[in-house]
């Protein structure tokens, strides 16, 4: 994945454009052979406790059991993103409650280029940026993949974005809410991360059920600076730096790995972005019936979307205002 930052093509926002105020809209619901969850007008996957939150369905059957296996419900369910600067802290967005980024749009483009495909548009209330996020995958994928586009209004120095979860694969009437969270991959447990189809710490986080071992994991090959952590303080953290820093909890820092109920997330350090700049990051939460089996997406598979309309338009006018060129960092 290619990290890209680039001007955005109009001296005129998109909460300008398309009105600052918060609007709510239905959330949208995204289901496939493997995968069924909704996207919710915080720009999260699952809408508070609603059914669905995120259901995994390992056989590729569509058979989607909303009694037991939902990685977001029952409880207090938690996704959410967050985004940080050293002209704010930490603001962003959790599935169970608004909190500083209000929605612009809410769109269904599922048909056109992937069976399944939400497009939520939002703007910050502090007025330092606008965020897009596609989510996307086609019926027969195992994974879900996220494109997130961050506008600067204002300019940003050390800007950062996280996104985090806390799976509860088997949290249902006498299962857990505990999962065998892990980062990398070591498939032969040698303690490299460097052999055939493992994954390094950096790019790749997993939480699989105590019970079942059905796994959700977060992956990303961004060219951004990168890190994954795990959550101890349970579960609803996004402040980017706890997993830029490979988690809030130290011994984490140094590798550990832990069990227990558990956050998991990916910190990613874009840095500064002038106004009218845009960031574009890429990354995908990916699903097996075991840690082992995750579909990772491979380099010919379709992680990107295209730069979203409504960025483009802000090109309007401002190519006359402006002699800079798009530029890859």
């Amino acid at each position: 994945m290619i990290k890209t930052k680039k001007l955005a093509l109009a001296s005129i926002t998109l909460s300008a454009m398309l009105g600052a105020s918060a609007a709510t809209a239905a959330p949208i619901f995204m289901q496939g052979n493997f995968l069924w969850t909704q996207v919710s007008d915080d720009g999260t996957l699952g809408n508070e406790s609603a059914i669905p939150g995120l259901i995994h369905d390992p056989t590729g059957t569509g058979t989607f059991d909303t009694a037991q296996g939902d990685y977001l419900r029952p409880g207090t369910p938690f996704e959410g993103f967050g985004i940080s600067s050293d002209q704010f802290s930490t603001v962003g967005n959790r599935n169970s409650s608004s909190d500083s980024v209000s929605q612009v749009s809410i769109t269904d483009l599922g048909g056109g280029a992937f069976d399944n495909h939400v497009r939520w548009t939002g703007t910050a209330d502090n007025g330092f940026f606008d965020i897009v996020h596609d989510f996307f995958f086609d019926d027969t994928d195992e994974n879900l993949n996220i494109t997130t586009t961050i506008t600067a209004i204002s300019d940003m120095t050390n800007l950062a974005f996280s996104r985090a979860i806390d799976p509860d694969p088997d949290n249902y009437p006498g299962g857990s809410a505990s999962t065998n969270n892990e980062r990398g991959l070591d498939l032969n447990n040698d303690g490299d991360y460097d052999d055939a189809g493992e994954l390094a710490q950096t790019d790749f986080i997993s939480a699989s059920g105590v019970i079942s071992g059905l796994t959700m994991g977060m992956f990303t090959d961004s060219d951004y600076e990168h890190n994954t952590g795990i959550e101890f303080s349970c579960c609803s953290q996004i402040n980017p730096a706890d997993y830029l820093i490979g988690g809030d909890f130290a011994p984490i820092a140094f590798g550990f790995d832990s069990s227990g109920d558990n956050g998991i997330g990916l910190g990613f350090m874009i840095g500064d972005l002038n106004a009218g700049e845009s960031a574009t990051l890429n990354y995908s939460y990916v699903f097996g019936d075991t840690v082992g089996t995750v579909d990772i997406p491979g380099d010919d598979d379709p992680t990107t979307v295209p730069v979203p309309a409504t960025i483009l338009l802000f090109g309007i006018g401002l190519m006359g205002m402006s002699m800079r060129k798009r530029f890859a960092k």
